[in-house]
């Protein structure tokens, strides 16, 4: 079961988002609104040009085919717990049973939280999609170790010397601004278009699901299969 705590906001001020976090992963402040959202338009997250031509993973993670008849997206954080233990104890699972099969694509987007959150984001996308599949499931699977570290960039730097990128690579990419700019931007669309403000968050052909047990969870994605047949 994934539990939730204490409540996100973000603000964007001038050109590079600020935050004004508070800790862990987040308690839903207004459960009414969610359990009553209607379906929202949930479309790839657009990129301009000039990013895409930059070296990296920009917009949404893609797990699976991007012709899948349903669209899941994730909203999540690095420093999150719960979101580590869905990717750790949950999603290989269900990526095997309805990604792998081509039933589902997942979009991931991130939610930063943090200072620290925003270094490993920017790390995770140091890359191509394949190395930054690899970087999330590592981060992810190891976050104990670097997000409780004396410091945690060192470890993220060591760990995605396990990947092939080396110390000038990662550096260059937690300091690239334009990646800041971006990752904040999912963010505060994440905030101010869909009201997320707990992760991980979970939309499934536009619709907010509740995760409270795997059982539920695949409830809703089978039905959302059903309904594109």
């Amino acid at each position: 079961m994934i539990y939730k705590k204490s409540v996100l906001s973000v603000r964007a001020t001038g050109a590079i988002a600020a935050l004004a976090m508070l800790a862990a992963c987040g308690d839903k402040s207004d459960d009414k609104a969610a359990s009553e959202a209607e379906a929202v338009s949930m479309a790839p997250t657009e990129v301009s040009a000039d990013l895409v031509a930059e070296q990296g993973t920009w917009g949404d993670i893609l797990y699976g085919n991007p012709d899948a008849p349903v669209t899941m997206v994730e909203y999540a954080s690095l420093t999150c717990p719960h979101c580590a233990t869905f990717a750790k104890d949950y999603f290989p699972e269900f990526k095997k049973k309805y990604v792998d099969t081509g039933k589902v694509k997942v979009l991931y987007r991130n939610f930063v939280m943090n200072r620290v959150d925003l270094v490993a984001s920017a790390a995770a996308r140091c890359g191509d999609m394949e190395v930054t599949h690899k970087l999330m499931s590592l981060f992810f699977a190891r976050q104990r170790d670097w997000a409780g570290a004396q410091n945690p960039v060192d470890e993220l730097a060591s760990l995605a010397r396990r990947v092939g990128i080396s110390r000038t690579e990662f550096d260059r990419c937690v300091n690239n601004k334009d990646m800041h700019k971006h990752l904040m931007s999912l963010t505060k669309t994440a905030v101010d278009d869909y009201n997320v403000n707990s992760t991980p968050s979970f939309f499934v052909d536009g619709e907010r699901i509740e995760f409270v047990t795997m059982d539920d969870w695949k409830e809703a994605v089978d039905k959302a299969i059903s309904a594109a047949d």
